[in-house]
Protein backbone atom coordinates (compact mmCIF):
# COMPACT_ATOMS: atom_id res chain seq x y z
CA UNK A 1 0.00 0.00 0.00
CA UNK A 2 1.01 3.69 -0.62
CA UNK A 3 1.08 6.50 1.59
CA UNK A 4 -1.30 9.26 0.34
CA UNK A 5 1.34 11.97 1.16
CA UNK A 6 4.52 11.32 0.62
CA UNK A 7 3.70 7.90 -1.57
CA UNK A 8 5.90 5.89 -0.19
CA UNK A 9 5.37 1.85 0.23
CA UNK A 10 3.82 1.11 3.84
CA UNK A 11 2.69 -2.16 5.32
CA UNK A 12 -1.24 -2.99 4.26
CA UNK A 13 -2.24 -2.66 8.34
CA UNK A 14 -0.87 0.46 8.96
CA UNK A 15 -2.43 3.45 10.38
CA UNK A 16 0.39 5.90 9.75
CA UNK A 17 3.37 6.66 7.57
CA UNK A 18 6.64 4.85 8.73
CA UNK A 19 8.24 7.69 6.73
CA UNK A 20 6.05 11.30 7.07
CA UNK A 21 3.70 9.81 10.00
CA UNK A 22 0.70 10.99 8.78
CA UNK A 23 -2.49 9.14 8.99
CA UNK A 24 -3.09 6.97 6.18
CA UNK A 25 -6.67 7.53 6.39
CA UNK A 26 -6.87 11.22 6.35
CA UNK A 27 -7.14 13.86 9.05
CA UNK A 28 -9.90 13.11 11.42
CA UNK A 29 -12.95 14.73 10.99
CA UNK A 30 -13.14 17.58 12.89
CA UNK A 31 -16.96 17.81 14.22
CA UNK A 32 -19.46 21.13 14.96
CA UNK A 33 -20.35 20.40 18.48
CA UNK A 34 -23.46 22.20 19.39
CA UNK A 35 -23.97 23.22 22.81
CA UNK A 36 -26.54 20.45 24.53
CA UNK A 37 -29.43 21.88 26.24
CA UNK A 38 -29.03 19.58 29.26
CA UNK A 39 -25.07 20.59 29.73
CA UNK A 40 -27.25 24.34 29.56
CA UNK A 41 -29.60 23.39 32.12
CA UNK A 42 -27.08 21.57 34.69
CA UNK A 43 -24.65 24.61 34.16
CA UNK A 44 -27.71 27.02 35.26
CA UNK A 45 -28.43 24.73 38.22
CA UNK A 46 -24.85 24.63 39.37
CA UNK A 47 -24.76 28.73 38.98
CA UNK A 48 -28.10 29.32 41.15
CA UNK A 49 -26.92 26.72 43.65
CA UNK A 50 -23.54 28.11 44.17
CA UNK A 51 -25.33 31.99 43.91
CA UNK A 52 -27.05 30.60 47.15
CA UNK A 53 -24.11 29.04 48.59
CA UNK A 54 -22.50 32.55 48.58
CA UNK A 55 -25.03 34.27 49.85
CA UNK A 56 -26.12 31.42 52.81
CA UNK A 57 -27.19 32.51 56.10
CA UNK A 58 -27.77 36.16 55.08
CA UNK A 59 -32.00 37.61 55.61
CA UNK A 60 -31.90 38.33 52.13
CA UNK A 61 -31.14 34.84 50.71
CA UNK A 62 -32.71 33.22 53.46
CA UNK A 63 -35.96 34.88 52.50
CA UNK A 64 -35.69 34.56 48.90
CA UNK A 65 -35.17 30.59 48.87
CA UNK A 66 -38.32 30.49 51.83
CA UNK A 67 -40.85 32.24 49.54
CA UNK A 68 -39.31 30.03 46.57
CA UNK A 69 -40.75 26.94 47.94
CA UNK A 70 -43.09 28.19 50.87
CA UNK A 71 -41.32 27.41 53.50
CA UNK A 72 -41.74 29.13 57.63
CA UNK A 73 -40.08 32.35 57.48
CA UNK A 74 -39.48 35.30 59.95
CA UNK A 75 -40.64 38.46 58.39
CA UNK A 76 -39.66 40.57 61.30
CA UNK A 77 -37.16 39.81 64.82
CA UNK A 78 -36.55 42.86 66.40
CA UNK A 79 -36.97 45.22 69.30
CA UNK A 80 -38.60 49.17 68.69
CA UNK A 81 -38.90 51.98 70.63
CA UNK A 82 -42.47 53.78 70.68
CA UNK A 83 -42.17 57.43 72.57
CA UNK A 84 -45.52 58.18 74.79
CA UNK A 85 -48.58 58.90 73.24
CA UNK A 86 -47.07 57.97 69.47
CA UNK A 87 -47.69 55.46 67.22
CA UNK A 88 -45.06 53.52 65.05
CA UNK A 89 -46.00 51.47 61.97
CA UNK A 90 -43.83 48.48 61.02
CA UNK A 91 -43.60 46.84 57.74
CA UNK A 92 -45.10 43.59 57.12
CA UNK A 93 -44.46 41.57 53.51
CA UNK A 94 -45.67 38.08 53.38
CA UNK A 95 -44.08 36.49 50.16
CA UNK A 96 -46.90 33.91 49.61
CA UNK A 97 -50.41 33.79 51.38
CA UNK A 98 -49.98 31.79 55.01
CA UNK A 99 -50.79 32.33 58.49
CA UNK A 100 -49.00 34.97 59.78
CA UNK A 101 -47.72 34.64 63.22
CA UNK A 102 -47.42 37.86 65.37
CA UNK A 103 -45.76 37.65 69.32
CA UNK A 104 -45.43 41.36 70.94
CA UNK A 105 -43.69 41.38 74.43
CA UNK A 106 -43.52 44.66 75.88
CA UNK A 107 -39.90 44.58 77.22
CA UNK A 108 -40.23 47.97 79.43
CA UNK A 109 -42.82 50.68 79.66
CA UNK A 110 -46.71 51.41 78.76
CA UNK A 111 -49.00 49.10 77.28
CA UNK A 112 -49.90 49.36 73.59
CA UNK A 113 -52.65 49.20 71.17
CA UNK A 114 -52.08 47.00 68.10
CA UNK A 115 -53.50 46.88 64.55
CA UNK A 116 -52.74 45.25 61.18
CA UNK A 117 -53.63 46.94 58.62
CA UNK A 118 -53.42 46.95 54.48
CA UNK A 119 -51.47 49.80 52.77
CA UNK A 120 -54.78 51.91 52.24
CA UNK A 121 -55.66 52.27 55.60
CA UNK A 122 -52.11 53.07 56.56
CA UNK A 123 -52.70 55.92 54.74
CA UNK A 124 -56.00 56.57 56.40
CA UNK A 125 -54.19 56.35 59.42
CA UNK A 126 -51.88 58.76 58.68
CA UNK A 127 -54.35 61.24 57.51
CA UNK A 128 -56.62 61.37 60.90
CA UNK A 129 -56.32 61.03 64.75
CA UNK A 130 -59.95 59.37 64.51
CA UNK A 131 -58.66 55.82 64.65
CA UNK A 132 -62.21 54.47 65.32
CA UNK A 133 -63.15 53.35 61.77
CA UNK A 134 -60.12 52.24 60.68
CA UNK A 135 -60.88 48.64 59.13
CA UNK A 136 -57.41 46.51 60.04
CA UNK A 137 -57.90 42.88 60.71
CA UNK A 138 -60.10 42.01 63.08
CA UNK A 139 -57.91 38.50 64.54
CA UNK A 140 -54.73 40.88 64.90
CA UNK A 141 -56.52 43.85 67.06
CA UNK A 142 -55.61 44.38 70.36
CA UNK A 143 -56.24 46.81 73.42
CA UNK A 144 -53.44 48.04 76.09
CA UNK A 145 -52.20 44.78 75.89
CA UNK A 146 -48.06 44.41 77.36
CA UNK A 147 -48.27 40.46 76.07
CA UNK A 148 -49.27 39.70 72.66
CA UNK A 149 -49.95 36.93 69.90
CA UNK A 150 -52.06 36.19 67.56
CA UNK A 151 -52.07 33.92 64.40
CA UNK A 152 -54.24 34.56 61.40
CA UNK A 153 -54.00 33.53 57.62
CA UNK A 154 -53.25 36.22 55.74
CA UNK A 155 -52.81 36.93 51.50
CA UNK A 156 -49.61 37.87 49.99
CA UNK A 157 -48.71 41.62 49.81
CA UNK A 158 -48.33 44.61 52.06
CA UNK A 159 -49.37 45.02 55.64
CA UNK A 160 -48.62 47.33 58.76
CA UNK A 161 -48.35 46.36 62.01
CA UNK A 162 -49.45 49.06 63.95
CA UNK A 163 -48.44 49.90 67.56
CA UNK A 164 -49.82 52.57 69.00
CA UNK A 165 -49.13 54.43 73.06
CA UNK A 166 -52.35 56.10 73.97
CA UNK A 167 -50.44 56.51 77.96
CA UNK A 168 -50.67 60.70 78.69
CA UNK A 169 -49.58 62.63 81.62
CA UNK A 170 -47.16 61.69 84.61
CA UNK A 171 -48.48 57.61 85.07
CA UNK A 172 -47.20 57.05 81.86
CA UNK A 173 -43.21 55.62 80.98
CA UNK A 174 -41.51 58.28 78.70
CA UNK A 175 -41.21 55.18 76.08
CA UNK A 176 -41.73 51.85 75.44
CA UNK A 177 -39.59 49.38 74.54
CA UNK A 178 -41.47 46.28 72.53
CA UNK A 179 -40.31 42.75 71.24
CA UNK A 180 -41.91 42.26 67.82
CA UNK A 181 -41.69 38.98 66.19
CA UNK A 182 -43.49 38.05 62.95
CA UNK A 183 -43.69 34.82 61.15
CA UNK A 184 -45.41 33.27 57.91
CA UNK A 185 -45.78 29.65 57.88
CA UNK A 186 -47.37 27.94 54.72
Amino acid sequence: MLCPKCLSQIPDASLFCNLCGKPIHGEPEKTDRKFSPVLFVALVIIGLFLLVRYFAGSRASNQMVAAAIHTPITLRDETQNLPAAHYRSISVQPPYNGNLDVTLDVVRGNPLDVFLVDSSQMDIMKRTNDWGPIQGNLDFSATKTTTYHRTARVNQGTYFLVLRDTSLGIFSSSSTDVSVKAVLNP
